[in-house]
């Protein structure tokens, strides 16, 4: 297939077994070789929501990297992993199994502004090396806590008998569910991993709605281009200004033109119902920050 003049956003949800850049090899090599990137990476045992952007839209992809997430996650409480889930090695185990009420009330300690270290095997990169490739090797891995914002938390279900909870939050970009899980174990006295893991949002993209394949092999071109969406959709909540065509030949051209307006931080222009380019406002002027050609 030749590759296609596409632009915009497709809302795929990762199955369990295959990673993200797997899933994005497999879209591309169908789509026949266009330009696609995705906003998130999931881990190759979890699943959900990967928005893929395509074409022009890739230039818009830090929209969603910095988009609120949900996730839903089962706690397998009694032990920890070397990598927090379920494939890892079992390093501690623990008698003490948190009760229902203490699943419950945990929620609200969790909730707002905490500190997370993110875990040994993650993507974050120590002098340019992944650290799940340091930690693999066997070699110390030491990343720095940072702050995340973590909007609910709340208890969904609780299995006294298999020890077992699940949860359901929403949070922001940088937030390590694996680490939460754990965190949320060691304040209960107690050890855990994650058990299951799906990713239910990603801003303006959400399960219900997304392309859902069992395996790469199920995916075709006609289920992914019925699934995409404008590359305006993840711009929703931006203040938009209408411009003539004269003047977005300008903005391509890096030529600065006035706009009527007080200092704006985020704004994006359009013409002809089309995205021309996204930027600021400063002085009575517009500064592009990414011109689209679409």
């Amino acid at each position: 297939m030749e590759a296609c003049p596409i632009n915009g956003w497709i809302n795929i949800y990762k199955p369990i077994g295959i990673s993200s850049a797997g899933l994005v090899g497999a879209v591309k090599k169908i789509l026949g070789g266009v330009k696609i990137g995705h906003t998130g990476t999931l881990d190759v045992e979890a699943e959900g929501v990967l928005p893929l952007g395509v074409g022009e839209a890739t230039k818009l992809a830090q929209f969603l990297v910095d988009a609120k997430k949900a996730y839903r996650f089962k706690v397998q409480f009694g032990a920890c992993t070397n990598t927090g889930d379920r494939v890892g090695k079992i390093l501690k185990t623990t008698e003490h199994i948190p009760s229902y009420q203490e699943a419950v009330d945990i929620c609200k300690k969790f909730t707002g502004t905490i500190t997370q270290i993110p875990p040994a095997f993650s993507a974050l990169k120590i002098s340019g090396v992944p650290a799940y490739k340091l930690a693999r090797s066997g070699q110390s891995v030491e990343l720095k806590p940072r702050e995340i914002e973590i909007f609910s938390l709340n208890l969904e279900s609780y299995d006294e008998q298999e020890k077992t909870a699940t949860y359901y939050t929403e949070c922001s970009k940088g937030t390590y569910i694996r680490t939460l899980a754990e965190d949320i174990s060691l304040s209960l006295q107690s050890l855990g991993f994650v058990l299951e893991l799906a990713r239910t949002r990603v801003g303006v993209f959400d399960a219900s709605s997304a392309l859902k394949p069992s395996s790469a092999s199920d995916l075709s071109a006609e289920a992914i281009l019925s699934n995409l969406q404008n590359i305006e959709v993840v711009l929703a909540d931006i203040l938009v200004f209408d411009i003539d065509v004269d003047i977005a030949l300008k903005v391509r051209h890096g030529k600065k033109i006035p706009i009527a307006s007080n200092d704006i931080e985020r704004i994006w222009l359009r013409a002809n119902n089309k995205i021309i380019a996204i930027g600021s406002v400063r002085n009575g002027y517009f500064n592009s920050a990414r011109v689209l050609n679409v």
